[in-house]
């Protein structure tokens, strides 16, 4: 009987605490609804997670976006490993040996054709825009005199084109040809550009590549662009996508059984470990309560 005395308590005192562990984590799920008797609210109701969604979700949110999703860890997720290394190689490699022609990206375009005008008269313009700003007087000089150097050669032409009609008459050739360009230029590199354009999008990408670069050229060239979309676009991109935002509404609009689900398969061997730390707990209190 003094056995049974001694040990009762500290049975009791196990059983309690484990079951009161048992039933604080539960609390922390359910009830997943509010419960009602009439008009009064049962207290408790709902449970802790369940109460707190929208504040738990806001906190996930903020600190998804502030702090594990941000441009740094992106960054840093990004070098490590190689990651860096390997994309740009992969999207070299696919470029320098690619079969695919650039106007086969563009070949379901209804506006395709539209578009290649555009550009080729917008680059057209910018190049004949410089071409008109060239001072021609100094180049045609350069270019009369060698032409006309055996000819000045001789004492009696030399005496007719003195050097000051040689001027006037370089003079007279740069403004023909700058009002020639001015009339007729930006029709002429368009007319250029436009066909350079139309034969360069049939053209295999690998031949365009590799004429102009090697593979490790081509590695340089991605790797910088790669370096240069990150700072220009990544901070936008992130803004543009709101990761706190996309993270707290996912969390709002979760179904609670489902983050419950979710909670144990993670930390279920913790959980039990806390249930089996309040029966500990329990009976070590019941032990004392023995002596005292």
């Amino acid at each position: 009987m003094e056995i049974v005395r001694m040990i009762l308590p500290v049975l009791v005192g196990a059983i309690i605490g484990c079951f009161t562990n048992y039933i604080a984590i539960k609390m922390l799920f359910r009830p997943q609804r509010e419960k009602r008797i009439g008009k009064w609210h049962v207290p408790f109701t709902p449970g802790i997670i369940p109460k707190n969604q929208k504040r738990l979700a806001a906190a996930i949110g903020d600190a998804v976006g502030g702090h594990l999703f941000n441009m740094d860890a992106i960054k840093e997720s990004f070098q490590k490993n190689g990651t860096k290394e390997k994309l740009v190689k992969k999207v070299a490699t696919a470029l320098y040996e690619s079969e695919a022609c650039i106007g086969d990206f563009f070949s379901s375009d209804e506006n395709h054709d539209e578009l290649i005008e555009k550009f080729s008269g917008i680059m057209a313009g910018a190049v004949a825009d410089k071409v008109r700003q060239i001072e021609f007087k100094p180049i045609v000089a350069e270019i009369g005199k060698d032409a006309m150097s055996d000819l000045l050669s001789h004492k009696m032409i030399a005496m007719l084109i003195n050097e000051e009609r040689q001027d006037a008459i370089y003079d007279r050739i740069a403004q023909a040809i700058h009002k020639y360009l001015e009339e007729n230029g930006e029709e002429m590199v368009h007319s250029a550009i436009l066909q350079n354009v139309k034969e360069i999008e049939h053209k295999p990408i690998k031949e365009i590549v590799q004429a102009g670069t090697s593979q490790e050229g081509l590695e340089n060239v991605a790797n910088y662009l790669v370096d240069r979309a990150a700072d220009r676009f990544g901070a936008a991109i992130l803004q543009a996508v709101d990761v706190s935002s996309v993270v707290r509404e996912r969390v709002e609009t979760m179904d609670v059984a489902e983050m419950e689900r979710l909670t144990l398969s993670v930390c279920n061997k913790e959980l039990q470990a806390v249930v089996y730390l309040g029966a500990v707990i329990g009976a070590v209190i019941g032990i004392i309560n023995i002596f005292t």
